[in-house]
């Protein structure tokens, strides 16, 4: 992504929203960035798994789409198919950002020429007096709770890390004209290390709220026969013949 610019109603007054610039976005995104509050209603659609920022070093949570990069199976004729909508597609093409280096205060961003936006047709993001207009307040409101969502994610993932809950996995795809693929770089709870939690740390987990995500992410790994079933349903991806889950040793 090109380098975020802190929004303003003076230098954007005159830019505007295209219609379909969010379900334009999802349908190019395999992973979906979910907090850890997102993640009991996120896996109503999609199998959630714990990956390294490879930027922070922190742990995220993300929502695969497709098992093919640059692709979603959640967009079909302009219009997003899934019953859950992450936050990040709520609010794009908005992010946050640092108002400074220095700063620890955050601002809302843009990528001015990024094609979500225009100067002729779409929603307007600032009013004819400068005020934010409806759906930017919206927007505003979410990314603002995103902050807490984020640092309630970051400590999700340093309490995981405390009890070494996190097992590394692959995903070994083998797909029906012989091809095998192998997806790297996921993470999910260690099921057998968190069975042999005692009373105390299960205690201090669900007094975090964290007990009901560890079971959310354990359950959604089933929501991966139902996106092979939604990726074979579509003959544009590459149709799949099974998938096996390899640990890491």
């Amino acid at each position: 992504m090109s380098k975020l610019e802190e929004l303003s109603n003076n230098k954007h007054k005159s830019l505007k929203i295209k219609p379909d610039a969010a379900i334009e976005y999802a349908a190019t995104q395999h992973l979906l960035n979910v907090r850890v509050n997102e993640v009991g209603q996120a896996i109503s659609s999609f199998p959630v798994f714990l990956m390294k920022d490879t930027n922070s070093g922190f742990w995220k949570l993300s929502a695969i789409t497709s098992f093919e990069m640059g692709k979603s199976l959640f967009v079909q004729s302009k219009k997003w198919q899934a019953v859950f909508t992450p936050s990040m597609i709520q609010t794009y093409p908005f992010f946050l950002m640092n108002k400074s280096q220095e700063s620890n205060e955050y601002t809302i961003g843009i990528v001015p020429e990024s094609e979500a936006f225009s100067t002729e047709n779409g929603l307007d993001i600032f009013e004819s007096s400068g005020k934010a207009s409806l759906q930017l307040s919206k927007v505003k409101s979410l990314l603002e709770a995103d902050i807490g969502n984020d640092i309630h994610t970051f400590k999700f993932g340093k309490a995981l890390d405390e009890l070494d809950l996190c097992k590394s996995i692959n995903l070994v795809l083998t797909y029906q004209d012989g091809a095998v693929e192998k997806l790297q770089g996921l993470c999910t709870i260690d099921e057998d290390k968190f069975n042999t939690l005692n009373a105390e740390q299960l205690e201090a987990l669900n007094k975090q709220g964290y007990l009901l995500p560890i079971h959310a992410l354990l359950l959604s790994i089933y929501q991966l026969n139902a996106l092979i079933q939604r990726n074979n349903a579509d003959s544009q991806f590459k149709q799949i013949q099974q998938i096996k889950i390899e640990v890491n040793k």
